[in-house]
């Protein structure tokens, strides 16, 4: 029985025991990125056989094994069409590339997607309000759980910004109309112009870099082919909502939830051949890590991505 593990790169690290100290400061780098295998009892696991457990390798500073198994479970690195996979949460992770080459990158999203720096926001559980519609002009609240509302999630939040957006209690910019400060959804959960601002600022660094990678391709959103969001979020984020709101500039049928992704390609790799030289090293050799921070055009492009489409993505 053999054991496989991924995670983000400080989580390699501290299983590992690798020094995480220069991923404390910049440019966020490690040395130590590589594929590591242990012996069982040496973990103190008591497992039968010859086993053998293997950490995953990373791909960057802040872009863990978890998305090389992305890469894995969406067969990315083997098609010849290009292909994009984001994993949304407080840092998101971009991968966009084919068989020829891939890009990678990380960015600061903040924690609004979780639920986390909302006023009322919570996690994805009983009480939340996960999705917001709106049915003959009223607004129309589901909760989780069928108990009355306590608060809002990250899947909830992105539907309310594209329904405020398409009823013009939200403008463009991200300012409540008529000079409002908030917005009541439903006794008592209540959205603030500070809550708005949040989302802006998770939603404007994810579509930057997804910009920025595609254009080191030299290409557009519309020559991308598929674009699978991953993770739990990105499971039961609304994708017209997501559009809505300019998180994700591309067309229904382009984008696809790919739910555990890491979960799965972890699966794959049980049956990978071990070892640095084995099938991870091609694929580590086409992907290159694109530091974000360190990229001219960020800023401007993130400035340029924080304000709101005018209208529904066509």
């Amino acid at each position: 029985m053999d054991v496989v593990l991924v995670g983000n790169t400080v989580m390699h690290h501290l299983f590992c025991g690798l020094d995480i100290e220069p991923l404390s400061r910049y440019p966020f780098e490690s040395e130590q990125l590589g594929l590591q295998s242990f012996a069982p009892r040496g973990l103190g696991w008591h497992l039968s056989g010859q086993a053998c457990v293997r950490f995953l390798p990373c791909l960057g500073g802040f872009v863990g094994s978890d998305l090389l198994a992305g890469i894995l479970s969406t067969n990315l690195g083997e098609r010849d069409e290009l292909n994009g996979l984001v994993d949304l949460g407080t840092n998101g992770e971009i991968i966009i590339g084919n068989r020829q080459r891939i890009l990678c990158a990380s960015t600061a999203a903040g924690p609004a997607f979780e639920g986390a720096r909302i006023s009322m926001g919570m996690r994805a559980a009983t009480g939340a309000i996960s999705e917001v519609k709106v049915e003959d002009t009223a607004v129309k609240c589901r909760v989780l759980g069928g108990v009355p509302a306590q608060g809002i999630c990250g899947s909830g939040l992105v539907d309310a910004v594209a329904v405020g957006l398409d009823l013009g209690k939200i403008q463009p910019s991200g300012r409540f109309a008529g000079g409002a400060t908030q917005w009541a959804l439903v006794d008592p959960v209540i959205l603030t112009q500070g809550d708005i601002r949040e989302l802006q600022l998770a939603k404007g660094a994810i579509a930057a870099g997804i910009r920025i990678l595609l254009d080191r391709f030299g290409t557009s959103v519309g020559k991308l082919k598929k674009l699978y969001l991953a993770g739990a979020f990105g499971n039961y984020i609304n994708r017209a909502s997501a559009q809505r709101i300019g998180l994700i500039n591309f067309p229904s049928d382009q984008v696809e939830a790919a739910g555990n992704t890491a979960l799965l390609g972890a699966k794959l790799a049980l049956f990978l051949p071990d070892g640095e030289d084995g099938s991870f090293t091609g694929l580590r050799q086409r992907t290159e890590h694109v530091p974000l921070n360190a990229d001219q055009s960020f800023q401007d492009t993130f400035v340029e991505e924080m304000g709101f489409p005018q209208s529904t993505y066509a």
